[in-house]
């Protein structure tokens, strides 16, 4: 989910109104690496435990539990002293993290019933923390946030003179902010300063202890649009959690879980940083894609797509006709318009029209079931078809809706996993359920951005490496569960 760029997102309502989730990958050791865990487990720090101050280690791997949510993934942060526990999503679309936090209740507009309990969520209290403070409003973080092209705008609507905010001098807090994501969120707040708490062992080979990076800059939010409980931003400007952490002159990886271990507490899959997360793309079997790059929207990832075909029963067979993409998708232009965004923080895949209406057709041809309309208008997906199966689960393996394969930049090839293109919104009926394709279609793109998305729901059981050493992103299939 980025900031600025707007596309359509679906709202999580539409999961968790139809998705019946049935509930029914270690890495090599190396040094200058840190290892998060996507999950919603609980955080692994104990009072027992003495935090390491990471300034003081330069062989540091950490290790932290991440799992499927309802139309995303969540990773566990530790904030302040001693650390409060947050579970936030994970995205690559955006730079800043923040949290629902203040000393009054956590007000979210339009966040759907979904996020609506009893239980209201979890706010940071910055009195509770000892090494908690404002960010100031001559910090690189606080322009940054409020993407002023004037680094000294912050200060000057914090009410300093010029003399203090020229001469670096200006002690006061770096203003409230504004954060907009696309389709229309957004969170209000003001940037602090805390320690932030990840987990993990000298050399990967000492026992795990809790590793403390002092001085982290997040946001302190008090409300929100449509945003209810917290993002970490994984994208590549000064904000970022890698970047803030050092990380960004290595790259990262993931390893999504299948989303039938949605709200699965006890299954997790691991974010790596660092040195370990690129040895693991020497494995055989990745494909690699350049990096593409954008002048407007530099802090994102971008891929090139040149089209899609659709394989059959044998996914290893050669793939039929393919659609070619427009150049929009192969390409970034001058002006920093088009690629694929590789967005964790949007639920699905976006395609534009007449691209996405012909990866449409070639899909009814080859789909031999019949098309469940009545599950299309109530769900918004755009095909849904009546797959037989005896009893629940059904597996992807024994039907014979086609695997859908995206032709990368480079001459790559990536096949997406079934479940990872269709998912059963229904529970099995006199011997039929509904798998609907979920791929969405992308807005005009009259303002600009990016020409297509990579939602987090087709990288699920697909490993994603984010080389920044070699500027590439590599994909390799696989069961992440058996990652964890």
């Amino acid at each position: 989910m980025h900031p600025f760029i707007h596309i359509y997102i679906l709202l999580p309502c539409i999961i968790s109104s139809f998705f019946n989730s049935q509930a029914t990958d270690t890495k090599p050791q190396t040094p200058n690496s840190l290892v998060l865990g996507l999950s919603h487990v609980s955080s692994l720090y104990t009072p027992s435990m003495t935090p390491l101050n990471s300034t003081n280690y330069d062989f540091l791997d950490i290790i932290e539990p991440v799992t499927a949510y309802t139309d995303g993934y969540l990773l566990s942060l530790n904030l302040g002293t001693p650390p409060q526990v947050f579970q936030v999503y994970l995205d690559t679309g955006s730079d800043l993290t923040w949290v629902p936090c203040g000393t009054t209740s956590y007000q979210c507009m339009e966040c759907g019933n979904d996020h609506s309990s009893s239980k209201p969520s979890p706010m940071f209290l910055p009195s509770q923390s000892s090494s908690n403070m404002m960010d100031l409003c001559g910090s690189r973080f606080c322009v940054d946030v409020h993407s002023s092209d004037n680094r000294f705008d912050p200060c000057a609507a914090a009410g300093c003179d010029i003399p203090a905010f020229t001469g670096g001098l200006c002690p006061r807090p770096c203003p409230p902010f504004s954060y907009t994501y696309g389709g229309g969120a957004l969170v209000l707040g003001s940037l602090a300063r805390d320690s932030v708490t990840l987990h993990g062992s000298m050399h990967g080979i000492d026992p795990l202890s809790p590793v403390e990076f002092p001085g982290f800059s997040f946001g302190c939010v008090g409300s929100s649009i449509r945003e209810p409980i917290g993002i970490a931003g994984f994208g590549k400007g000064k904000l970022s959690l890698p970047s803030q952490l050092g990380f960004l002159g290595k790259g990262f990886s993931h390893c999504f879980l299948g989303f039938r271990f949605a709200r699965n507490p006890n299954v997790t899959s691991p974010l790596v940083m660092g040195d370990l997360a690129l040895p693991a793309a020497t494995d055989g079997g990745f494909v690699f894609t350049p990096m593409l790059s954008s002048v407007t929207y530099p802090n994102f990832y971008y891929i090139g797509v040149e089209g899609v075909s659709l394989l059959g029963d044998d996914s290893s067979a050669a793939a039929a006709a393919m659609v070619a993409a427009p150049p929009s998708l192969s390409s970034v232009d001058p002006r920093g318009n088009g690629g694929v965004l590789v967005d964790t923080g949007t639920t699905y895949t976006h395609l534009p029209d007449p691209f996405y209406a012909s990866l449409l057709s070639s899909l009814g041809a080859a789909a031999p079931y019949e098309r469940s309309r009545d599950l299309e208008a109530r769900t918004g997906f755009d095909r849904c078809f009546r797959v037989p199966c005896a009893r629940a689960p059904c597996p992807a393996e024994e039907d014979r809706l086609p695997a859908i394969a995206l032709h990368l930049g480079g001459g790559a090839r990536l096949t997406l996993p079934k479940l990872s293109s269709y998912y059963p919104v229904t529970a099995v009926r006199d011997s039929v359920v509904v798998k609907c394709l979920l791929f969405q279609r992308m807005d005009d793109g009259a303002s600009g951005g990016p020409g297509a998305v990579l939602g987090s729901f087709q990288m699920q059981n697909v490993e994603v490496v984010y080389d920044l050493v070699a500027g590439r992103v590599g994909f390799l299939p696989r069961d992440c569960a058996l990652r964890a």
